[in-house]
């Protein structure tokens, strides 16, 4: 027997011990089911049909499952490593999860040398924005619909390293106290992130290690119902 033999024998062993494993989950659960309606009608409750109800989905899930094991499994590995590399995730023409791959194209940015100094050459911002249900319900009385952005540093792993802090500015439609905006996280790209309903432009000063005199960058904010996460 050659080695491919060897494998559709494998496979197909695996199969029948799924689809047994399958009739063992089924049988189980028609047992559950029958012994459930032994019940007398007169303490028969809504409850008792509820579990009876409800049981039937997670049965036919898990006979699912179990019969398309290594199907579920390449399936959860590919979201995964799609989440892991910041790739997109569509399914069908219903779900996009849409992620921007920063890291990737981050590294396109020119890097300037260790004499020189970081310039806007070297560094940008970068900005999404989506729907924010949550805010428009807490802000939008006037009728006006609210957007989450959110602002995030664009530099190559070498330009980051150097980079101690960044203060975000917004404008004057914001109230004094949620105008500034400070980030020493470095891990989210010192990410900043509120709320809008309208366009505006966000001023950044991007503090370097041991040098006090920040690089200012700029970006002009639009409002996306589904921008995609970064």
């Amino acid at each position: 027997m050659d080695s491919r033999e060897t494998h559709e024998a494998k496979d197909k062993s695996q199969a029948q011990d799924r689809q047994r494993k399958a009739s063992r989950i089924v049988a189980c659960g028609i047992v559950l089911v029958f012994l459930l309606l032994l019940v007398p009608p007169s303490r028969m409750t809504g409850v008792i049909g509820q579990v009876v109800t409800g049981l039937i989905w997670p049965i036919f899930l898990l006979v699912v499952i179990v019969l398309y094991q290594p199907h579920v499994e390449r399936l959860f590995h590919e979201v995964a490593e799609r989440i892991k590399q910041g790739s997109g995730i569509s399914v069908g023409n219903w779900v996009t999860l849409e992620k921007t791959n920063i890291p990737a194209a981050a590294q396109r940015i020119p890097a300037p040398t260790e004499e020189q100094s970081v310039t806007l050459e070297n560094i940008a911002l970068l900005h999404t924005s989506f729907f924010s249900e949550k805010g428009t319900r807490k802000h939008g009385q006037d009728g006006r619909l609210y957007y989450q952005f959110e602002v995030v540093v664009m530099a190559p792993d070498v330009v980051m390293g150097r980079v101690e802090r960044v203060e975000y500015h917004l404008e004057k439609a914001w109230p004094p106290e949620n105008r500034e905006h400070v980030s020493e996280d470095r891990a989210s790209r010192f990410k900043m992130k509120d709320l809008a309903n309208g366009t505006s432009i966000v001023v950044a000063d991007v503090f370097f290690r041991g040098d006090d005199h920040p690089l200012k960058l700029n970006r002009f904010i639009d409002l996306r119902p589904d921008g995609p996460r970064i």
